[in-house]
């Protein structure tokens, strides 16, 4: 059985390996990797908006165009009814080319009429796609603020309890001997959680290793506060 001593780093070592246990879960709780599966979705979403949103943009401009040359058509019929219906035109030469330009224009505003219908049609149907991807999106936006809020809240109960083992380890730290806390300080950087193995027929239980026999007499001979470490590894042996 291990001296008081020693048993006290083995307490300070096991808060240490809770320490690092809790943290790990904090780092990697499984609600992280679901928000980034569902951010990496969101993004998704955001790229179609994009395109439907350029989408609407052009057929919105295309409209306008419309508009504006129907307009000017609009107008132009206006002058030539009044040229035609004003007697301003007597020629009838003149009057000719008026009506063929004016039976002109009415084709042309029927073909921007019919163009038009035609795109009011589309951003009709885009319409009702970007709705449904408003939809889609807003129902995504829920999960991922549903998901962030019960991760912070698991987060926040794992804080908790690393502060509260942190203070344990605190007053364990401070209640051990202060040269195996130094000598146990100054090694645990240097292995993954176990700085302290124990002695176990003849092996070290942080490498796994057999000690030669030479190594295990001279410990056997040793006081028993006496700090000695593996040959092997380097880890603090606990006799």
């Amino acid at each position: 059985m291990a001296s008081p001593a020693y048993e006290k780093i083995l307490a300070l070592q096991a808060l240490d390996l809770s320490i690092m246990q809790l943290r790990h879960r904090h780092a990697n709780h499984p609600i992280r990797e679901v928000l980034d599966e569902l951010n990496a979705e969101r993004q998704q979403l955001d790229v179609v908006g994009a395109e439907l949103g350029e989408r609407h943009h052009d057929l919105e401009r295309q409209r306008k165009r419309f508009e504006d040359e129907a307009a000017l058509i609009s107008d132009r019929r206006a002058d030539i009814d009044k040229k035609l219906y004003g007697g301003e035109v007597t020629a009838s030469k003149e009057l000719l080319a008026l009506q063929d330009e004016a039976a002109s224009l009415k084709q042309q505003q029927t073909d921007l009429e019919d163009q038009e219908l035609e795109l009011m049609e589309q951003l009709d149907e885009l319409s009702t796609e970007q709705g449904g991807h408003d939809q889609q999106l807003n129902g995504l936006q829920e999960r991922i603020a549903s998901s962030q809020a019960e991760l912070d809240g698991q987060l926040s109960e794992i804080d908790t309890e690393i502060a509260e083992v942190e203070g344990n380890r605190n007053v364990a730290a401070a209640d051990a001997d202060s040269a195996l806390v130094e000598q146990y300080e100054a090694l645990r950087p240097l292995y993954d959680g176990v700085t302290v193995a124990r002695l176990t027929n003849g092996s070290c239980d942080g490498c796994h290793i057999q000690l030669s026999a030479v190594a295990l007499d001279q410990m056997i001979k040793m006081p028993e506060d006496t700090v000695v470490t593996c040959e092997e590894c380097g880890r603090m042996l606990v006799r």
